[in-house]
């Protein structure tokens, strides 16, 4: 009789042995493939975050392009009437003091007073015409380079806000990664508490204890690990101890 408890008493062992083994090994693997899906959300995360910022910045450079070009051809239109306009407030002003000077002479006069003022008025347009192009172009190009420089900034400031948040998301990752490497470390350890427990007592004292462990392996097979932290472990210990 003795022999067959010692018998069942060393089967159970065995047993309890290749159990704790198994499942090491099951929580091995599954800790395995927990942190091949993380690195590859992480992964596929920062790509599309470079896709996504890659896209958002063509576009703004499209449309900037497309914007300036606009104003550039409206600005060119403005200054385009404005010259015809002072064409021909000129050209009026020139006929107005022709009319005046032609009643005032004789014909042959006239014909002078006429040639001159429409050199005059030639000469006069065409250097107002010039000094209207001439600060258009100035005032243009001042623009375009004060744009250029703000969508610049601006540029700079989102890619640098999108290195930032790809920096957070990656400490992020990182943190959780450690945390969880943690906690399953303290999980290993509990395990081994357990077995060395098991080989000094004879098992009455150990149900809320196994409980426990129970509990803590179903934590980890619902992937909770980043909620699992020492202190969970640490009430356990304390039993161990005082008993």
């Amino acid at each position: 009789m003795q022999e067959a408890v010692e018998a069942a008493e060393a089967r159970a062992t065995r047993e309890l042995r290749a159990a704790l083994r198994r499942q090491r090994q099951e929580k091995d693997e599954e800790r395995t493939r927990a942190l091949e899906k993380q690195k590859w959300y992480a992964e596929r995360l920062a790509a599309r975050v470079c896709q996504q910022r890659d896209r958002a910045e063509a576009e703004r450079m499209k449309e900037l392009r497309k914007k300036l070009e606009e104003e550039k051809e409206e600005a060119l239109r403005l200054q385009w009437e404005d010259c015809e306009r002072l064409k021909k407030e000129a050209v009026e002003e020139a006929c107005q003091a022709l009319r005046k000077r032609l009643r005032d002479e004789f014909a042959v006069e006239r014909e002078k007073a006429v040639a001159e003022a429409l050199r005059i008025a030639r000469e006069g347009f065409k250097k107002r015409e010039q000094e209207v192009i001439a600060r258009t172009r100035q005032e243009c190009a001042e623009e375009a380079r004060l744009e250029a420089e703000r969508v610049a900034a601006l540029h700079k400031a989102e890619v640098d806000g999108l290195n930032l948040r790809y920096n957070i998301l990656d400490r992020k990752y990182n943190k959780e990664l450690a945390h969880k490497q943690r906690v399953e470390k303290d999980f290993r350890a509990l395990q081994e508490d357990y077995q060395r427990f098991m080989d000094y007592t004879d098992g009455r004292f150990h149900s809320d204890y196994l409980m426990r462990l129970r509990y803590m392996g179903m934590r980890l097979a619902k992937k909770e690990i980043s909620t699992v932290t020492y202190e969970d472990i640490e009430p356990i210990l304390d039993k161990r101890i005082k008993a």
